[in-house]
């Protein structure tokens, strides 16, 4: 149940992980500020601010009862895309910071997350089908063994933990 209730935020980071080379919704000439909300099937939602002049974005993840349950603030380089992020609980407090790679599409393909005290305890990798889209999710603990494969095509919150 622990490792579940750390799935949530990674919502916000989907459209870079399957972000292709013509993708135009992220690039350094469209500065206006977005916002999205996003409802989720168990009466969840996200809510991502995103603030290209400063290259941030801040998705933040409530309950059914509108209750902060998770936010990510990310720091985005000159195409918009994330490169970085501190991820903070339902108190406010920071609980872990994150990583991102990327390759020649713009797509995410790694994310490494570490303890406050810089110490890797988890790493996500993305596999992608010669169709461009998500194919495969495979998550490892800090000395790299394979906690879970996952299909990509099953509710991308499950697929993707986040949190420690």
């Amino acid at each position: 149940m622990r490792f579940i209730s750390l799935l949530i935020a990674t919502t916000a980071l989907l459209p870079w992980i399957c972000a292709g080379q013509d993708d135009t919704s992220n690039t350094a000439d469209d500065n206006a500020i977005h916002a999205i909300t996003e409802l989720h099937e168990d009466g969840t939602k996200t809510v991502t601010i995103t603030d290209p002049d400063k290259h941030t974005s801040e998705a933040s993840t409530y309950n059914a009862g509108d209750r902060l349950i998770e936010k990510v603030v990310y720091t985005l380089d000159e195409n918009n895309s994330p490169v970085s992020g501190l991820v903070y609980g339902a108190d406010n407090a920071v609980a872990f910071k994150t990583t991102y790679k990327h390759d020649d599409f713009n797509r995410i393909v790694e994310e490494d997350d570490f303890t406050l005290q810089d110490e890797l305890f988890r790493r996500f990798t993305y596999d992608f089908g010669p169709d461009g889209k998500l194919k495969q999710i495979h998550a490892f603990d800090g000395q790299g063994n394979e906690l879970q494969e996952s299909d990509a095509h099953k509710d991308q919150r499950q697929s993707l933990p986040r949190g420690h």
